[in-house]
């Protein structure tokens, strides 16, 4: 062996895929898609976290998809914005037209990692990497947004929390995001225990639509960090009533009351249960405050442990 031959692999390490394909089209990215241990290839992060971790490869062929034509747009319609499931995460929060329509979305975008994470990730990969503690996923379901999946033989949609249905010869091609009615304000909060490293504690989506009277016309929360999350916590019973204190502490209480948190080290699951009630009011009270008009587009922070603020904190 020379100093230029590769080393033998460390024992119980994944072998890198057989090919990276770039295709120039949608139409040829769906085509090589559609053979057998084919995956997609946005930012790369889940296939280097899967070989860093030394668990076995998912994919004999990559197929890189996230320079293809118009995959990383935000476009306006009639009724609706698209966007791109190509989109880096830190162009997701930056993109003015969903910070005015929607700060939900841009806020769960800015929250992932770093700012070096996120320009590596896209949304189309964090969403399809169906896990409950990341964050787009939660803004994306309170919006109701619905993603627009291609594959070789045709185009389907579904909601995020069925995107475990995703096939794998299917490529999520954009999210189909619902515009806001007047008088809709929304928000997101996260809680993390120690740091932006780490996945969060908690987190919650919330929107708010008044009607003329201040009463709540429409009311949308979802919570992560629970089994089977992103979960859309149905709070219909509540419509009709005054957007008031009463409104948002019933419905963090009907948050707490039907999720399932689990016990990890960043808590138990009675702590968490708290938590999601702490973090749906917070949400909800920022949410309805946009939705009067006094705190359009108010600046974000993430909340760390109310109990405990350790000096290692990021």
């Amino acid at each position: 062996m020379t100093t230029l031959d590769a080393p033998p692999p460390p024992a119980g390490a994944s072998p890198a895929p057989a090919a990276v394909l770039i295709p120039s089209t949608m139409d040829e990215a769906l085509r090589q898609l559609a053979a057998d241990g084919a995956r997609p290839l946005g930012g790369g992060v889940a296939h280097t976290l899967r070989r860093h971790d030394r668990r076995p490869a998912e994919a004999t062929a990559l197929v890189s998809v996230a320079a293809l034509p118009g995959l990383a747009d935000v476009t306006r319609h009639e009724d609706h914005l698209t966007v791109g499931a190509g989109i880096r995460l830190h162009a997701c929060a930056a993109a003015p037209q969903l910070a005015r329509l929607w700060p939900v979305l841009t806020e769960a975008a800015g929250s992932v990692a770093t700012e070096r994470i996120r320009r590596m990730v896209t949304l189309g990969g964090n969403v399809a990497a169906r896990d409950e503690t990341h964050d787009p996923p939660v803004a994306l379901t309170a919006v109701g947004a619905t993603a627009v999946l291609r594959s070789a033989t045709g185009t389907r949609s579904l909601t995020v929390p069925e995107l475990d249905l995703l096939r794998a010869d299917e490529l999520i091609e954009c999210f189909r995001v619902p515009l806001p009615a007047d008088r809709t304000g929304s928000a997101y909060e996260k809680f993390l225990v120690r740091g932006v490293w780490e996945y969060a504690c908690v987190h919650v989506a919330a929107v708010v639509t008044l009607d003329a009277e201040g009463r709540a016309d429409r009311l949308s929360l979802a919570v992560g960090s629970v089994e089977g999350g992103p979960a859309a916590i149905d709070l219909s019973g509540l419509l009709g009533a005054p957007a008031d204190r009463g409104l948002i502490d019933a419905a963090a209480a009907q948050a707490a009351a039907t999720t399932q948190p689990y016990d990890d080290v960043k808590g138990s699951a009675a702590y968490k249960t708290h938590m999601i009630a702490e973090f749906s009011r917070r949400a909800l009270t920022t949410a309805v405050r946009r939705a009067t008009g006094r705190t359009p587009g108010a600046p974000h922070t993430h909340a760390r442990n109310p109990h405990h603020n350790p000096g290692g904190d990021r």
